[in-house]
């Protein structure tokens, strides 16, 4: 996992030295809960009935010392009649969200244009090249719901790849 997240960081790099942006260290952690989080919302939008704009994520990440966390917020703030399929806040129940949890994971192991999207993330795809194994078949949402703009995401750390199924921190997840 730290390679991908290091492939991805170097990509990175590249774009921020040709446009003046601060560099930044992408962690393994990192790519794992944002992917999740896009992962996530893709499924709670077919639970919930909300349209794919409506759900945003908030990403709470850090390997600082002494203030290690790993968090993730999905939330929305469209207040119409948006949602009323299960709304979001029942989705977080236990019996809920473990059924969506498992769905997510399920539906992440094969995206609907593999074997492409998972042997192109080899190289970099999506903005800047800075996604692996993520395509909108399978993890890229709205720009509007994401705090990275559809940047830094990778199934291949969430479920594994095909040359390495192990790799995924989920991959033994039933």
């Amino acid at each position: 996992m730290r390679a991908r997240a290091q492939k991805i960081t170097d990509h990175y790099s590249q774009v921020a030295s040709q446009r003046g942006l601060s560099d930044r260290s992408l962690s393994p952690r990192f790519l794992l809960l944002h992917t999740l989080g896009h992962l996530l919302i893709n499924e709670l939008i077919f639970a919930c009935g909300y349209s794919s704009a409506s759900l945003r994520e908030r990403l709470y990440v850090s390997s600082a010392g002494g203030r290690e966390m790993a968090g993730l917020l999905i939330y929305t703030a469209a207040g119409d009649s948006e949602g009323t399929m299960g709304g979001l806040v029942r989705m977080a129940r236990p019996e809920n969200l473990r059924s969506v949890f498992a769905a997510a994971i399920s539906n992440a192991r094969w995206c609907s244009t593999d074997p492409i999207c998972m042997d192109a993330g080899e190289k970099g795809q999506g903005p800047d090249s800075c996604n692996l194994a993520a395509c909108h078949g399978c993890a890229l949402l709205p720009e509007t719901s994401c705090e990275e703009f559809n940047r830094f995401l990778d199934r291949g750390v969430v479920v594994g790849t095909f040359a390495d199924p192990a790799m995924g921190y989920f991959s033994d997840f039933v």
